[in-house]
């Protein structure tokens, strides 16, 4: 990972998170937290409010992906108390297309960053291991400050971390306090230590993205075909179908309501043919998946639209 000259392991991708932005405070002195994608369920980012003081979701302000022009409007509007940028390098807004960086985006919010004096934290749970053995960081050519890794460094074994600059890091080490009973626990270390030496030494993230792209350009003409109102996005490790609101489908018309519940039956359908996705969160391709298992997961969804067209036929 290009940035990690420090790590500090952790649990879960809401500990990762949550710690780095606590990193980034004690290392600038500064308040304001700017984010960019699902980063966790603590007080500080999570999507539903119940619970939490409005004093605390006052310190982070949200920006629109892919919009360098919103990022610059929260930075003034903040200007001199943001600690932190964090921001997944992938954009996958729950329910919605996930969006690939656009050219010459990540490195905007990178220079950006650095002229502000702000910590720049990406969010890697879900692209960290996946997209390459460096992350999107490394993929995309654009080194945060301080970024977060969950889920594949350990192939499901609770285990996360933060990994970043020496130099911004090392606020740990008196300033920042962070501890845990099952923080060091070796089972997940001994796991994660085999884990990235399968990832190695089979060269998981090729096949992934070979057998993804493939996987991605089938789903597209399924989808195609089947004359449904969806959209198909994501990168090939991470792909995604979604339904589409059409026009005059305002909240609470019966236009929204024929949209949310065909995107209820066809998940309902998937899942009855053997294949569990959900319709608020992308798609991932395993190295476990065989050729036969995408070849059944296509099946199943193209089965399943074609009965949702036939249920929710479009009105034209």
């Amino acid at each position: 990972m290009p940035c990690a000259e420090q790590v500090i392991p952790v649990k879960t991708g809401s500990d990762a998170t949550t710690l780095a932005t606590r990193i980034a405070r004690g290392y600038t002195g500064r308040k304001m937290i700017l984010r960019c994608g699902y980063h966790g369920w603590h007080d500080w980012c999570v999507e539903y409010h119940g619970g939490v003081p409005e004093e605390t979701l006052a310190l982070t302000d949200e920006f629109e992906y892919g919009q360098i022009e919103d990022l610059e409007k929260k930075l003034a509007a903040h200007k001199g108390d943001v600690a932190c940028i964090i921001i997944t390098p992938v954009g996958h807004p729950g329910a919605k297309p996930i969006i690939p960086p656009p050219p010459g985006y990540l490195q905007a919010v990178r220079d950006i960053a650095t002229k502000n004096g702000v910590v720049l934290v990406f969010d890697e749970v879900r692209t960290g291991f996946r997209v390459a053995m460096g992350g999107a960081q490394e993929r995309y050519g654009v080194t945060p400050d301080l970024a977060t890794f969950g889920k594949a460094v350990a192939n499901g074994y609770p285990l996360s971390m933060v990994a970043g600059k020496r130099e911004i890091m090392s606020v740990c080490e008196s300033k920042v306090f962070v501890s845990s009973t099952y923080f060091p626990n070796s089972l997940e270390m001994v796991a994660a230590l085999k884990c990235l030496e399968i990832l190695e030494r089979e060269k998981v993230q090729e096949s992934i993205w070979a057998r993804g792209t493939k996987f991605l350009s089938d789903l597209t003409r399924v989808v195609e075909k089947s004359g449904v109102p969806a959209t198909v996005s994501g990168i090939p490790p991470m792909p995604y179908v979604t339904f589409d609101q059409g026009k005059g489908e305002a909240a609470g018309t019966p236009g929204e309501r024929v949209y949310k519940a065909r995107r209820e039956y066809f998940y309902t359908q998937t899942i009855r043919r053997g294949l569990f996705i959900q319709p608020y969160h992308h798609w991932y391709i395993a190295h476990r998946h065989t050729d036969a298992d995408l070849a059944k997961a296509l099946w199943a969804i193209e089965e399943s639209l074609e009965l949702t067209a036939k249920k929710f036929p479009v009105n034209k």
